[in-house]
């Protein structure tokens, strides 16, 4: 591991031509090696499922970004790219909200106007903020519930901050936590489970399946499968969820403290013995036995 910084000039490195690249400019050459303490940089608000994606599997949704241009515009050409854009709205923020919050006030309005003009009209608007409201310390919830109470939708948060990648909470953290959050308590069905951890469905093919049907598993729900809102807001009476993913261990976790849904998490392995091993681990909380 070299201690010293590298450098080279513009003219030096086409003197060398792309035969001579330094091997600092070669990944293969080397590791990099990233730590809060170092500056890092991955966007929540990148390709596949960043957050306004993530967000958007809610159904019956749309988002509103509320945003400086900068980010405005990298999301509708990602929107675009990514066929949501039809789900997603604006409001632009200037020079005066950043030093007023006065945009957070405009937030009931854009709603109603939302409302108004989308087809079909939604029923949950999610209200993404970036690091510049983070930088304030807007408090999100709070905004929600009064846009909530103001405009009869069901209002959820979003946040799509950057800097708290490395943090407790990161964004995609967060927004596993909000895509439950509308989940409301119901009466507990004995042979349902949710499976908890990525947006898209479980592939149908998966033995996962199988063993959770043996086990007297009669309904497994998935966010990704589900196509209204109802039929989400089923998910609520789970007898217990199945974390797939670590990023939905703190959504697992306040669905347990809110609606007293127990969850199991299953590590992702590549070993089979440690495979069996943790399926014996998990039907043996469950009170079976696979063969």
């Amino acid at each position: 591991m070299k201690d010293e910084p590298f450098s080279v000039t513009i003219k030096e490195l086409a003197a060398r031509g792309f035969s001579g690249m330094p091997e600092e400019f070669i990944p293969s050459c080397g590791l990099v090696y990233s730590s809060p303490a170092t500056l890092s940089y991955n966007s929540p608000g990148a390709l596949g499922f960043g957050v306004k994606r993530a967000a958007l599997v809610i159904p019956e949704s749309v988002m509103l970004l509320v945003a400086p241009d900068c980010c405005g515009r990298n999301s509708t050409i990602l929107s675009a790219n990514e066929g949501y854009s039809r789900r997603m709205f604006y409001l632009r923020m200037d020079e005066t909200d950043l030093v007023t919050g006065r945009h957070l006030t405009m937030i009931p309005d854009a709603i109603r106007e939302i409302c108004g003009v989308a087809e079909p009209r939604p029923k949950v608007v999610t209200i993404c903020i970036t690091c510049v409201d983070a930088l304030l310390g807007t408090d999100l919830e709070r905004v929600c519930r009064k846009a909530e109470a103001e405009t009869g939708v069901r209002v959820v948060p979003g946040y799509m901050y950057a800097l708290t990648r490395e943090g407790r909470k990161p964004p995609m953290t967060a927004v596993r936590q909000s895509v439950y959050s509308l989940l409301e308590k119901k009466t507990k069905r004995a042979g349902m489970v949710n499976l908890m951890g990525f947006f898209s469905q479980v592939a149908p093919s998966s033995e996962l399946f199988e063993l959770l049907h043996r086990a007297g598993v009669k309904d497994i729900k998935q966010v990704g499968t589900c196509r209204t809102l109802d039929e989400y807001m089923e998910m609520g009476a789970a007898n217990f969820n199945l974390v797939l993913y670590p990023e939905s261990r703190f959504a697992a976790d306040d669905l347990m403290k809110r609606l007293g849904i127990p969850y199991i998490e299953l590590t992702r392995l590549y070993d089979i013995e440690k495979i069996d091993r943790q399926y014996a681990l998990f039907a043996s909380a469950i009170g079976v036995r696979f063969e």
